[in-house]
């Protein structure tokens, strides 16, 4: 997949285009469906499939107060594209001259730099200044610019609408087998490993550390069956989000124990995958009351593994 991150003609390369419109964030099940509907199109008359989003989310400038935390990182928005059979992202940052950027002028400069044959938006999907564009106006301008307007229709699982806003809420609340089944696969972190006060270790639980990014969506503060990948092989685990009250912590860390795993992985980035939330976090009295519990963690974790056999 070849990404662009400034406004590019691309006509001249790609003469024959299906453009993919929208925001992706956490490239969920509904996103899939859509973006893959841009794949087909593509290939079917021989083209090639764009998406076009932006690096950040447009309320991050036009509405910072009211800008959401992200499900996925741009690297990893990024990954997930590519996994889909997406040929060229695009990938711009949202600034505050295309915040004021007319509907008609945003079709314009889609149609003099992607001339596409086909354009694919979601149902909710707006665009130009104060989202006064809509897929109505997109349909309305298939004659001028000569593309084909799709607009999909909202993907629903047991009658429940996907949407983003949707699986932030369901991860901040710890609910991450419910986002899990709204995203498709399990929600994950990636992050460099950063060095912890060693108290793991001294407990006989060694943990990979990873600070809490105030951008980045993280599940709420708990014990978690996880995956952990690291550039080698892939281990099964436990996370435990939180401050650490025990031991009277402030900072909001990602503590993750890997089990079967001996070695270090400061400074090296490691992908965690949250599969099912196995309690709060809590203060214990003692540092013996919390080894007696991180042992029942791992037997929980280890028996949802054994029981859940196609996630290992």
């Amino acid at each position: 997949m070849e990404i662009y991150t400034t406004i590019t003609n691309l006509t001249k390369r790609f003469p024959k285009i299906a453009v993919v419109l929208g925001t992706f964030d956490g490239v969920h099940l509904g996103h899939q469906k859509i973006i893959s509907r841009a794949v087909e199109l593509a290939k079917s008359m021989g083209g090639t499939s764009v998406v076009f989003t932006f690096s950040n989310h447009p309320l991050s400038i036009v509405a910072p107060n009211r800008c959401p935390q992200q499900i996925s990182t741009p690297d990893y928005k990024s990954e997930l594209l590519a996994d889909i059979g997406v040929d060229v992202l695009l990938n711009i940052p949202f600034t505050h001259d295309f915040a004021r950027m007319l509907p008609e002028e945003f079709l314009s400069q889609l149609a003099r730099n992607l001339n596409p044959k086909y354009v694919v938006v979601g149902p909710n999907y707006s665009f130009g200044y104060k989202s006064a564009g809509t897929p109505e106006l997109l349909k309305s301008a298939e004659q001028q610019y000569g593309f084909k307007a799709e607009i999909m229709e909202a993907f629903e699982i047991d009658g429940t609408i996907i949407s983003s806003t949707l699986i932030r809420q369901l991860i901040k609340e710890g609910k991450v087998a419910d986002a899990a089944k709204l995203l498709g696969r399990p929600f994950k972190l990636k992050g460099k490993v950063i060095k912890g006060e060693q108290r793991g270790r001294t407990l006989g639980y060694p943990t990979a550390n990873l600070a809490v990014i105030p951008d980045l969506i993280a599940p709420a503060d708990g014990v978690y069956a996880v995956k952990v990948y690291t550039s080698l092989a892939t281990y099964s685990g436990i996370a435990n989000i939180g401050t650490n009250p025990t031991f009277n912590g402030h900072d909001r860390r990602i503590e993750v124990y890997l089990f079967n795993y001996t070695g270090d992985l400061y400074g090296k980035t490691i992908g965690v995958e949250f599969f099912e939330y196995i309690r709060g976090e809590k203060k214990f009295l003692s540092a013996e009351q919390l080894v007696d519990q991180i042992r029942r963690d791992i037997c929980t974790a280890q028996e949802y593994f054994c029981n859940n056999c196609k996630v290992m």
